[in-house]
């Protein structure tokens, strides 16, 4: 790591120093400092003249400014900038280094080859100070596409691409022959001389080329087979040589075109000819192989036959070659001879040909016309027929001769010979007024050396022979050649085996005879529709068809229905509209021609909205719908459209391959209906009465509008408003109300109503809330009275209900009292009453309540007062007279009670006496309670807790140990539970406490209070001291 650190520290110390340097010279030398020896400049460049960096390397200008020049007289270097070609260099790039000095440095610039300038800014102008033509590239690379061809083992010429470099480079090659001293010798390129001056005329961009011949220095060395060739190039950052290039010397020679090339003898279908090897070939070591192709007037240009030519020597210098078998007499023929090296691969290393042509010799005609069964036509006349007999002509490649003709050599009727005369064109002879015989016809072709070799026959039977000729023979022409061809077998010839269908290239149609080339096809008795495809589909061709049986032809019947020319039948002319609805339209229509027998596959409604009644162009693509066919089917209907909507309609027939023409156009206007619903419903100006909606009509009114629906729901309540104004297309809802959520939708109407549009939900704003119910009052006391009322009914409460007021009035039968008015948040309220305190019994009160709201801007909407709600004041206390009756009442019935106590008290007492006088006999320990009470030291202290009072009873009486104890366990345990025990000294409660106690002794009791009893026994009651005093 110090290593590095150390490394880095001197890289950048030794170029700190060079810049330095640099900058310490050129301000010394900035006086006399000049661009260019002997050109007087204001500064100079740093470094000079050109600069050359490889990719990769930055790019470092400084240019000099020199004060003493005139042109720099009150500049700096603030005044320096630099161009690159025509574009000032941004300042990104441009450093001061000092008051003379500028920097242009630019890291890693891309490969280019540019000028830069520095240039002084002056008040009007730029002046020049120096310039550097900078090219940034690379090193020396490799040559592309090298090839070496030698023309006819006389010379080799070598060429090679250049690739792209900014810096310029140089390419040199090399050659050394194979051996032990060939590396030691190298055979550079030869100097330029002419004839490598008119190559290098003809280099595309970047090639370059090197020419030897045996007249070069160093020339041509033509015995060697191999060749190495070596390449090394250099530019200003380096020299590179390539790899060694082994040179298969001996494939790459191209021969000169065979020489002498000639026609020795003919005949009609062979020729001989002879030819010489070009010198120095005929000595070429591998030798030569030919190639030879030819052809005749009669092949395409581009298909050449080639000859058979692999027998010959490779190493001769004079060839013959027989070239036979030819396959047309009197014709032109062209032959073409080519050479290449025996060690050659490749078509491209084929010499340029030698050509030669010639003519064979004629002969008779190579085939008679063709005839075929019922290849004649029958026309009737008055007790006579003509008759046309047809051939197919023959080929030119077969007419072998000059003045090719047709002829009739034999003529038979019945099986006699008979001479009869006849008119001919090269399709066809016609005889006239021939009988209903049978006949003959033999023909042959024929030219200026004699007749064809063979003959064709033609029968024409008699008319009892002849069967009935197909019905209904039609064509139907389609595209790319194709024609339908349908017919009817004949009814009254059950013995029908096949059809010959015969087409005929012709320039005009039927009725005019056909004087082109006939062709025709056979097929069996049950078929009676076929497709014939015609080779050239912009011609003409007639059809005919001739039914045949075992022996005998009914001879040819042309078509007699046609369609139009490349179309399957013709436009249909019978057709109408029979309903229309609002979405429909029934076309009715008759078939013209309709006994022929094309295959319809069905029929073609095509339809489309038209721009307008007077613009009848549709204004959308064109629909169609298909209708299969049926033997009853002569009407469609077409469903799917628009209402209200004037359409184009009309109809064409498809058959299985293709459309006939559309018929007339129909124009008729559907029906009206429901249109579509409005869309883009909105609503503004809400306020809590109103608001107004806005719509866009339907896209489709599919009829005239007559109204608007304006639907307006609430809380399960729908309404609607009618807008009969057509071109309306907003409306005001009001007498809403307010702070209710609605369900706003439009219709549109026509002869019928749309369907909603999709609904929109707006809330009214906040207004006045409704009337409440009839508030209820109840008095807490005599100075509050609680006031309630239910909420405004569902829809009136205009708002959130921010507050409820009560206004409160008093009526005393004097007059009315100002009235009050109290705020409350809740539907419940607690209103002061002061004067009920007051024995004002006959004080009544009156109440109203009503909701309030506050609006968004903080308004305030009041609903108005409900019906009023009453109550009377009264005291909480008795009146006077009342009090003195409760207290008279209260003295007597005390009185009484007092009396019957102490006659009740005495009896008691009585009885104690008595019951103290009964001797009571114990067990040992539990000693009678009298002999304890003379005991004066036995205390007794009992407590009674009974009622609302405790009486708190103490004596000295002597118990037993058993009681004492007892007595003891008791007293801790109510200390336990924290009474404090008062009340009578005695221990017994007085009156109806001291029954109740008798009446439950060794029970446990509760008192009004809740406190408990303790369990005390009757005789500690009674012993304890006497009830009444």
């Amino acid at each position: 790591m110090l290593l590095g650190c150390v490394e880095g520290c001197h890289w950048l110390a030794t170029n700190l120093l060079v810049t330095l340097v640099i900058l310490h010279v050129v301000a010394s030398d900035s006086s006399n400092f000049n661009c260019v020896a002997g050109l007087d400049s204001a500064g100079a460049t740093v470094p000079k003249g050109d600069i050359v960096l490889q990719v990769g390397s930055s790019l470092e200008i400084f240019c000099n400014l020199n004060l003493s020049h005139e042109d720099a007289q009150g500049r700096n270097a603030s005044s320096l900038v630099f161009y690159r070609n025509d574009k000032k260099v941004s300042s990104e790039f441009v450093e001061v280094i000092n008051a003379t000095t500028i920097r242009l440095f630019k890291e890693k610039p891309p490969a280019s080859t540019d000028m830069y300038y520095c240039k002084l800014e002056g008040p009007k102008d730029l002046i020049g100070i120096c310039l550097n033509m900078v090219a940034i590239g690379f090193k020396p690379q490799e040559v592309k596409d090298f090839s070496c061809i030698s023309h006819n083992w006389q010379n080799l010429t070598c060429r090679w691409i250049k690739p792209e470099n900014p810096i310029k480079t140089t390419y040199k090659l090399h050659f050394y022959l194979p051996g032990r001293a060939g590396k030691r010798l190298l055979f550079n390129c030869p100097e330029d001389n002419d004839k490598t001056s008119e190559l290098k005329k003809k280099l595309q961009k970047n090639e370059e080329l090197c020419f030897w011949d045996l007249y070069s220095e160093p020339h041509y060395r033509q015995p060697y087979e191999y060749y190495y060739f070596e390449m090394r190039g250099s530019n200003p950052l380096g020299e590179i040589k390539f790899d060694p290039i082994k040179f298969h010397h001996y494939s790459h020679v191209i021969p000169s075109p065979p020489e002498k090339l000639t026609v020795e003898n003919t005949t009609h279908n062979s020729a001989f000819l002879t030819w010489d090897v070009p010198f120095p070939m005929q000595i070429f070591p591998p030798g030569v192989h030919t190639r030879m192709v030819y052809q005749s007037t009669y092949d395409n240009n581009e298909r050449w036959h080639v000859a058979n030519t692999s027998y010959l020597s490779d190493h001769l210098a004079n060839q013959t070659y027989h070239l036979a078998p030819l396959s047309y007499a009197n014709t032109l023929y062209d032959v073409r001879v080519y050479l290449r090296s025996a060690f050659a691969v490749g078509d491209d290393k084929w010499s340029h040909y030698a050509s030669v042509t010639f003519k064979t010799p004629p002969t008779v005609p190579g085939a008679p016309p063709e005839t075929v069964i019922g290849s004649f036509e029958v026309i009737p006349d008055a007790g006579t027929r003509d008759v046309y007999v047809y051939w197919r002509q023959v080929p030119p490649t077969l007419h072998n001769g000059d003045k090719f003709d047709y002829k009739v050599i034999s003529v038979k009727e019945n099986g006699i010979e008979r001479y009869l005369e006849y008119n001919h064109s090269s399709a066809y002879a016609k005889f006239k007024g021939l009988t209903y015989n049978t006949y003959e016809f033999s023909i042959v072709s024929t030219n200026i050396v004699g007749d064809s070799l063979t003959k064709s026959v033609v029968h024409v039977p008699t008319k009892e022979d002849m069967p009935k000729e197909p019905v209904s023979f039609t064509k139907i022409a389609f595209h790319d050649g194709i024609y339908e061809l349908s017919w009817k077998a004949p009814s009254e010839s059950p013995n029908i085996e096949s059809y010959t269908i015969f087409w005929c290239l012709n320039g005009r149609d039927r009725p005019y005879q056909c004087n082109g080339l006939l062709n025709w096809t056979v097929v069996p008795a049950n078929v009676t529709l076929k497709n014939i495809t015609v080779p050239d589909d912009s011609k003409i061709y007639q059809f005919a068809i001739s039914a045949n049986t075992k022996n005998a032809s009914s001879g040819m019947v042309w078509a007699s229905c046609t369609v139009i020319h490349n179309k399957v039948v013709d436009k249909m002319k019978s057709v109408w509209i029979n309903r229309i609805g609002s979405t429909f339209i029934e076309v009715g229509w008759k078939l013209e021609c309709s006994d022929r027998i094309g295959r319809v596959e069905a029929f073609e409604i095509g339809f489309c909205p038209i721009v307008s009644p007077r613009e009848t162009a549709c204004k959308e693509p064109l629909q169609t719908i298909k209708l299969e066919p049926s033997e009853r089917q002569f009407h469609g209907n077409v469903t799917g459209l628009r209402p209200y909507t004037t359409y184009m309609v009309n109809i064409a027939i498809l058959t299985n391959n293709g459309k006939g023409t559309p018929s007339d156009p129909l124009f008729n206007t559907t029906m009206e209906a429901a249109p579509e619903p409005p869309t883009n419903v909105t609503v503004t100006e809400v306020t809590n009465s109103s608001m107004t909606v806005h719509w866009i009509p339907p896209a489709a009114m599919n009829g005239v509008l007559r109204f608007y629906k304006i639907h307006y729901s609430f809380r399960h309540t729908d309404l609607y408003r009618k807008v009969e104004t057509k071109n309306v297309t907003s409306f005001v809802l009001d007498n809403l109300t307010s702070f209710t959520k609605y369900k706003i939708s439009v219709m549109a109407c026509t002869v019928d109503c749309s369907e909603r549009s999709i609904p929109i939900e707006v809330i009214t704003r906040i207004g006045n809330p409704g009337k409440l119910e009839t508030p209820q009052a109840k008095f807490l006391n005599d100075s509050q009275v609680l006031v309630n009322w239910g909420f405004p009914k569902d829809g009136e409460r205009g708002g959130k209900l921010d507050f409820y007021e009560v206004r409160v009035q008093q009526f005393d039968g004097a007059g009315n009292s100002t009235p009050h008015v109290f705020k409350s948040t809740d539907n419940v309220s607690q209103i002061p009453i002061p004067e009920c305190s007051k024995d004002h019994s006959r004080v009544k009160y009156t109440f109203w309540v009503r909701a309030v709201n506050r609006g968004e801007k903080n308004e305030t909407y009041y609903g108005p007062w409900s019906d009023p709600g009453e109550t009377t004041c009264y005291s909480s206390g008795p009146t006077l007279a009342v009090k003195i009756t409760i207290y008279v009442v209260g003295f007597l019935v005390v009185t009484a009670l007092c009396i019957a106590v102490a006659c009740v008290g005495k009896r008691v007492w009585k009885c104690c006496k008595e019951m103290q006088q009964v001797e009571v006999k114990l067990p040992p320990g539990l000693a009678p309670v009298g002999d304890k009470e003379k005991d004066q030291d036995y205390p007794i202290d009992v407590t009674w807790t009974s009622g609302d009072h405790d009486h708190h009873l103490t004596g000295k009486v002597r118990t037993s140990a058993d009681e004492e104890l007892l007595l003891k366990k008791k007293e801790k345990k109510e200390e336990r539970h924290g009474r404090n025990p008062s009340g009578d000294s005695s221990g017994c409660s007085s009156g109806h406490e001291s029954v109740s106690s008798s009446l439950t002794s060794g029970t446990q009791i509760s008192s009004d209070s809740g406190t408990e009893v303790d369990q005390v026994s009757s005789a500690a009651c009674l012993y304890s001291q006497p009830l009444l005093s």
